[in-house]
């Protein structure tokens, strides 16, 4: 059930973001759509960050990536 958005990162971090999010079965899509349920950002306080707050969504760290790839499972997003 999760949907990712990433912002703020360049590659090969991205790109390994993106690859251990989709290897967990997260969907990714390059801009936040209606659709979208999470942003992983590297600046929590930007204008992206923020409408993917109004729209419904959870800003996450890159550290809940690695997080939930060292758990092998989805993990809750709190701190």
């Amino acid at each position: 059930g999760v949907t990712l958005v990433l912002s703020g990162f360049q590659n090969p971090l991205r790109g390994q973001l993106r690859a251990a999010a989709l290897a967990l079965g997260a969907r990714y899509r390059p801009d936040w759509t209606s659709d979208s349920t999470h942003l992983v950002c590297a600046f929590a306080r930007t204008p992206k960050a923020a409408r993917a707050r109004e729209g419904g969504g959870v800003v996450v760290s890159p550290d809940w990536i690695w997080d939930c790839q060292r758990e092998g499972r989805r993990l809750p997003c709190g701190p």
